[in-house]
């Protein structure tokens, strides 16, 4: 078995700080600052979470993908896809996590496309939940 570098888990109940903010729920692009009280500066990697669920009136699909880098580079990310109910008769959810490289400017870049979630009801967050040095 390979070896795995160690890490430093961080618990969103234990830091707060670690919730970086709310998913975006309007098409585009949105940048989140990684607080260095939650992963020093000189970390290589951080382990991203990010989660949605969507209550009331949506369209079918929509994805976020969120990147170690400014949006329309050639930056390491992942997605996160959601299905919404355009009738609005259910709740959907789906969360990821993934590592991801340390990002140089200290920031992580989500993107919402290819339409809105227009629903109020609507939640989601980005955490981080650990890092490697």
């Amino acid at each position: 078995m390979p070896h795995v570098a160690p890490w430093t888990p961080v618990f969103p109940a234990d830091t707060p700080a670690a919730i970086l903010g709310d998913l975006p729920f309007e098409a585009g692009t949105t940048s989140f600052a990684i607080p260095n009280a939650v992963v020093p500066p000189d970390a290589s990697g951080i382990l991203v979470f990010a989660w949605a669920a969507l209550r009331g009136v949506n369209p079918s699909a929509a994805y976020w993908h969120v990147s170690s880098g400014p949006a329309g580079s050639d930056a390491v990310f992942f997605s996160l896809l959601v299905a919404g109910d355009p009738a609005g008769a259910s709740v959907v959810c789906n969360s990821q996590e993934f590592w991801l490289p340390m990002p140089a400017d200290g920031a992580l870049t989500v993107t919402l496309a290819p339409n809105d979630l227009p629903s109020p009801a609507n939640e989601g967050q980005l955490e981080i939940h650990g890092y490697t040095r």
